[in-house]
């Protein structure tokens, strides 16, 4: 058993739902980080100088510690208007809107209407598929954990409509990334389906659905990006920017998302809406919510470690619903997205009563949340991130040839030699930048329009032939290589 795996298995198995009440546990905690006057005002300090330094309009930082709720904004909701954000503005949430449509699967499984081990088909009676398809192994714990073995985009006419069955059975023709329930591969697609299980469940749409059953009975203030039931609407969410750090260059771009993965990463609010959703997971003193979302016991299924889950570049592990992360001894929840010119994350101590989150409306936020992880664990809060492993020195790929095309769905990454050990890592969109291969055959990428941020990944060798290149792994994405060639950037 893995470290994480024995931390997970704690928190999350046996008396779950009263374990957080412990003194001892409370204790450590606090014995560990104390949020005095002095404290939030460095944080404060630190919030605003890294926010001026990556160039973003506008952020929000809540975070819940010691009984207390703090809450800092700074900047403009939009550079044309010149709105000041406010503690309730509405930022575009991206993929941390997973979390919700999570634990509105839970909630189903708490009433019974849903078991996360049952095979999706017993409740889809309608798909239609062949014996042999992948979807008769799937199981909703899998959905949830990115490990159904489905693509993660693709861009076929049912996601631009809002009909979550249409886009299922688009999505079910796909070919599958692997066997379900065999490794991770990050799915906005696997997240749409769950959507459209809670709709052929309950009777009615998604969108109803999680107003009825969990926003408005938590009071929780949030808006769609995308509302299938008023299509022309304009979304009430806050402007994104796209910001260029060498030129100092900042442009509004308007938040979208495609109808049928509004569930995967389409809703909008505030940092404090997440913080206090994340407060749902701790010891009843410190919930915040109108209404328990789901019992505790259930409810912390989205924490609970999935074996196949293994998030390379991304967390420690996966629950149905949650990212898992380590900082020390501590089991973190969290969750991270990006939406046309917005970023957001979420970090949740269920054990020791700490919830922070972070929302932005610049494509800079990313490198305002890297800083500010790094800031507030100088002083002496160590929110739980995902620490890439050292990779050994660069040497030349011998041995394995990595350039190629690397497919999942929609996603298409194109790896091109630039000389004898140089490569080029290439995406459609722009996020793009020289890749470093190491021995390992992991490799890192560095993003210059980004700041200079790197992330990493890793090339993985066929299994019956280790010296030959059979995928790619990056930002928690399963990338098969393809045989056709790839023109040489020389």
């Amino acid at each position: 058993m893995t470290p994480l795996e024995g931390m997970v298995k704690y928190l999350a198995v046996g008396n779950a739902g009263y374990i957080f009440s412990h003194p001892r546990i409370r204790r450590i905690h606090h014995s560990l980080f104390t949020m005095g006057d002095g404290v939030i005002t460095e944080i404060s300090r630190l919030f605003e100088g890294l926010a001026h330094k990556a160039l973003v309009p506008g952020a929000q930082l809540s975070f819940y510690h010691d009984g207390g709720l703090h809450e800092l904004t700074m900047g403009v909701e939009h550079t044309g208007t010149g709105a000041p954000v406010t503690a309730r503005s509405r930022f575009a949430y991206g993929s941390v809107s997973k979390i919700f449509t999570a634990a509105l699967v839970l909630q189903l499984v708490e009433d019974g209407d849903i078991d996360l081990d049952t095979p999706v088909p017993a409740y889809l009676p309608g798909l239609g598929h062949p014996d042999g398809h992948p979807v008769h192994a799937m199981t909703p714990r899998q959905l949830l954990s990115h490990t159904a073995g489905l693509v993660s985009d693709h861009d076929e006419g049912s996601v631009r409509s809002a009909s979550l069955h249409r886009q299922a059975m688009s999505l079910l023709e796909q070919g599958p990334v692997s066997t379900p329930g065999t490794a991770f591969s990050y799915s906005n697609s696997a997240y749409s389906l769950a959507a459209y299980l809670v709709e052929a469940v309950i009777g009615q749409n998604w969108w109803e659905t999680l107003e009825s059953h969990l926003l408005l009975p938590a009071d929780l203030d949030l808006a769609f990006v995308h509302d299938a039931r008023d299509p022309g609407a304009a979304s009430t969410a806050v402007s994104g920017h796209t910001v260029d750090p060498a030129s100092g260059s900042v442009d509004a771009v308007i938040p979208y998302v495609e109808p049928a993965l509004t569930p995967a990463g389409g809703l909008a609010g505030s940092a404090t809406d997440l913080v206090n959703f994340g407060r749902a997971f701790m010891s009843p003193e410190d919930a915040a919510l109108d209404t328990d979302i789901a019992d505790p016991r259930i409810l912390h299924e989205m924490g609970r470690s999935v074996p196949a889950a293994d998030p390379f570049g991304l967390a420690d592990g996966w629950g149905a619903g949650w990212a898992l992360h380590l900082a020390g001894d501590r089991l973190w929840y969290g969750h991270d997205g990006t939406l046309e010119g917005s970023t957001c994350n979420l970090r949740v101590d269920p054990e020791g009563g700490t919830a922070l989150a972070l929302t932005t409306n610049g494509t800079s936020g990313l490198q305002l949340w890297e800083e500010l992880v790094v800031g507030l664990r100088d002083l002496g809060l160590d929110l739980g991130h995902y620490r890439q492993s050292a990779p050994r020195s660069p040497e030349a790929v011998t041995r394995e040839e990595i350039t190629g095309r690397y497919v999942n769905g929609d996603l298409k990454v194109d790896v091109t030699r630039l000389g004898s050990d140089e490569f080029w890592f290439g995406l459609a969109n722009g996020f793009s930048g020289p890749l470093t291969a190491t021995s390992d055959l992991n490799f890192s990428v560095t993003v210059g329009d980004l700041g200079g941020i790197s992330f990493t990944g890793r090339f993985l060798p066929a299994p019956q032939a280790p010296g030959t290149i059979a995928s790619m792994q990056y930002n928690g994405r399963t990338l098969r290589r393809t045989p056709l060639p790839v023109r040489s950037q020389v």
